[in-house]
């Protein structure tokens, strides 16, 4: 009898030109599935579908269909396909996870088929396990490097500021943050206290108008003006729209006053009753994993909510980790669940205001 090793068992396993069968793969069992998934739009979007997904396509040996969206969009797309979901996993903001919790739209994370999951940092898993951080964006004024950035978010009320300040529009969640700061000015409570009391602070929202320039839908637009001097301070909007110019030589940052930072968080969302669950939780375990958010994060300026991410030097002048770090800035999320229940009548108070 011939002794077999292992280049003539390969060769009796494969024979001349074979190719092998799917059960040598490593993930064999995920072969010519597919899902869909609903990712952000813009820079990140595209970060992840020229990077992230060939590679996990290839890893894996199933397609992955993204369509681009904002949050709102994305949960739309989930309310509409409810009886009959065509999507596996939602990118959304911190913002409505509670919210697509409470709809039945969500469904709890796998954790032992997510072992990237043990690495996250507490803070960013939310409502036990309907979703988690991807990336964590601080949220704060940000100016003209030309001028000096108040000290006190209170200073912007004063006479001085006529006239130089773009403010948030109510259409984008930033300007909840910025109801919490008018609240905490009014009150002199911290963030955590004043976001109870925004109900009662619009006539100090109003005081503001005097020194407001417009109102702005587009983040990224403001970024550019304020960076032009068409004005000296835009509030508030999140670092991942200014950084990136920041990091590129434009006159315009990020100012932090005494009061307080936001954080800012994108995360996913795995849907209820979606497509190949399995492959789901594949990939949000894939976007979990080091090798995914040290790019994703260098390239969008956001900190990892996980351990054990060897940031670039470059990076860490723009982002608060690790967890030491983003417990120094002391970054505040709102009590999301809390604000979405009045969200529609505050944005309808803040309109009245600025249309008046």
């Amino acid at each position: 009898m011939s002794r077999v090793n292992r280049r003539t068992f390969g060769k009796l396993v494969l024979g001349a030109g074979a190719v092998a069968p799917v059960y040598f793969s490593k993930n064999a069992w995920a072969q010519d599935k597919t899902i869909t998934i609903g990712i952000w739009g813009g820079s990140q979007g595209e970060f992840i579908k020229k990077n992230v997904i060939p590679a996990f396509q290839a890893d894996f040996g199933c397609t992955v269909l993204a369509e681009e969206g904002a949050t709102l969009s994305n949960v739309s797309k989930m309310r509409a396909t409810q009886s009959n979901p065509k999507y596996s996993v939602m990118f959304v903001d911190d913002v409505v996870v509670s919210l697509c919790k409470a709809e039945g739209l969500t469904e709890q994370l796998p954790r032992e088929k997510m072992p990237a999951l043990a690495e996250v940092f507490p803070q960013y898993i939310y409502d036990d396990y309907y979703g988690t951080g991807l990336g964590i964006s601080m949220a704060s004024l940000f100016h003209n490097k030309a001028i000096t950035p108040p000290a006190s978010y209170a200073d912007l009320w004063k006479p001085e500021w006529a006239g130089k300040i773009k403010l948030v529009s109510p259409r984008n969640t930033p300007a909840m943050l910025f109801l919490i700061v008018a609240a905490a000015v009014k009150t002199g409570k911290p963030f955590q206290d004043a976001q109870y009391l925004i109900g009662d602070a619009f006539d100090k929202v109003a005081e503001l108008k005097p020194n407001v320039q417009n109102l702005y839908d587009s983040g990224v637009q403001a970024a550019n003006e304020v960076a032009q001097g068409q004005a000296d301070v835009g509030l508030i909007e999140y670092s991942k729209y200014i950084y990136p110019y920041t990091e590129k030589g434009a006159p315009i940052d990020l100012g932090f006053p005494s009061e307080g930072t936001f954080a800012g968080t994108n995360c996913q969302v795995l849907v209820k009753n979606g497509p190949e669950q399995d492959l789901a939780a594949a990939f949000m375990n894939r976007m979990l994993e080091p090798a995914v958010q040290k790019p994703l994060s260098e390239y969008a300026l956001m900190a990892p909510p996980v351990n054990g991410v060897e940031l670039s030097d470059t990076a860490l002048k723009y982002v608060a980790y690790p967890e030491s770090e983003m417990a120094r800035r002391n970054l505040f999320t709102p009590d999301w669940a809390f604000i979405n229940q009045h969200r529609a009548d505050w944005t309808e108070r803040f309109n009245q205001i600025f249309s008046a």
